[in-house]
């Protein structure tokens, strides 16, 4: 049988459409997940709050809690700050889809670098995450995170020249993405 054969007798069914778009919402989910990490990282407060719809709440256990707005002028003004730079990985992504709702379990590990004097926090966590879609698009309506195990220790300034030098990224607009790629502009997650 020939492939063209194949596509002539294929029928695509309720299941395959069902699946198809569980997988779109699925995909939409991470790039939700990964717009956070370099909202957070690059500190662009109008990417942070895109992912999200007005009326969702943030926990982050007893460091804040609140609404988006609230919790992302605090990120932006007073928890980053303190650091001369940030990076956060997504690592595991699982998620469940109900319709218009849908619920994520998503890890993370944050570096999180101190200027002076200077030490760098490690640190992992789990996020739990209910969604939404609303007039066809989904966002995030809240999140809480739970820390797994954090670790500090010295910077070795040294592995940053040498052997080891690289241009070093940027927490704002000043950072090289935003020259190197032309897709990845400042300001909010633009529906698909």
């Amino acid at each position: 049988m020939t492939d063209d054969a194949v596509r002539a007798d294929s029928v695509v069914t309720e299941e395959d459409l069902r699946l198809l778009r569980e997988l779109k919402v699925k995909d939409r989910l991470h790039d939700l997940e990964v717009a956070y990490c370099r909202g957070i990282d690059r500190r662009d407060p109008e990417l942070l709050k895109s992912i999200y719809f007005e009326d969702a709440f943030v926990r982050l256990g007893d460091m804040k809690e609140g609404g988006v707005d609230e919790w992302v002028d605090w990120i932006i003004d007073e928890f980053k700050p303190r650091f001369e730079n940030t990076t956060h990985y997504l690592l595991n992504e699982w998620y469940k889809v109900d319709g218009k709702t849908a619920e994520g379990e998503t890890h993370r590990l944050s570096y999180h670098r101190f200027g002076d004097p200077s030490r760098e926090l490690i640190a992992a966590s789990r996020t739990f995450n209910r969604y939404e879609e609303r007039d066809g698009v989904w966002k995030i309506t809240f999140r809480e995170v739970i820390r797994d195990w954090i670790h500090e220790r010295p910077v070795d300034r040294e592995l940053f020249t040498g052997g080891f030098a690289m241009e070093m990224s940027e927490p704002g607009p000043a950072d090289k993405s935003y020259e190197v790629l032309s897709m990845f502009g400042r300001g909010p997650l633009r529906p698909e």
